[in-house]
């Protein structure tokens, strides 16, 4: 008896339009997704998840000529950037660090390459290192409940394309617009 050996490009599809392996997988990840909306029903998140997985909603934050508007030119920028980091390096090693100077720091530098990823779009480098900065501040806000801007860095919004981009301009308006007396921390 000769038999024919399956591949994905000659497994026979069925009426519900996959493979018998592609039916598979998605029982399994049926499976994962049931117990994921499990847990987030337990913890009582908003959110719930299907198959496949939601897109993201698009984050409708300040853009970037709204975000830096008044903001210190690229080199200024750098040298305060650098200043800050000096200062922090500094404070630890005299043990007086704060939180809040180290988000100070991670919010500029992350600002910082956002612009200089603006100023060249063709530099991928430049792009990787945007996101890379974008995503250092946002875990440093969900760990420490930092974040001052209508979406939470763990929001879905921020998980989009373009978010944690988009989440730094956010996050670098509110820095840069002064709080009202009487209503800060």
């Amino acid at each position: 008896m000769n038999r024919t050996m399956l591949t994905p490009k000659t497994e026979p599809v069925g009426v519900d339009g996959f493979t018998l392996r592609e039916r598979s997988w998605k029982r399994q990840a049926d499976r994962h997704v049931q117990a994921l909306n499990v847990l987030l029903a337990e913890r009582g998140a908003p959110i719930r998840f299907g198959f496949p997985a939601p897109v993201a909603v698009p984050f409708d934050g300040p853009g970037p000529d709204e975000a830096y508007a008044g903001a210190l030119s690229l080199g200024d920028e750098l040298t305060e950037v650098l200043a800050l980091s000096t200062a922090l390096l500094q404070a630890a090693r005299t043990g007086t660090e704060d939180l809040v100077d180290e988000r100070t720091l991670l919010l500029r530098r992350a600002a910082l390459t956002d612009r200089l990823a603006l100023a060249t779009p063709h530099d991928t480098t430049a792009q990787s290192r945007a996101i890379r900065e974008a995503h250092i501040l946002m875990t440093f806000d969900v760990v420490h409940h930092t974040g001052r801007g209508e979406f939470a860095a763990d929001s879905i919004q921020a998980d989009g394309a373009g978010g944690p981009r988009a989440y730094v301009r956010q996050e670098y308006t509110e820095w840069h617009v002064p709080i009202p007396p009487g209503e800060g921390i």
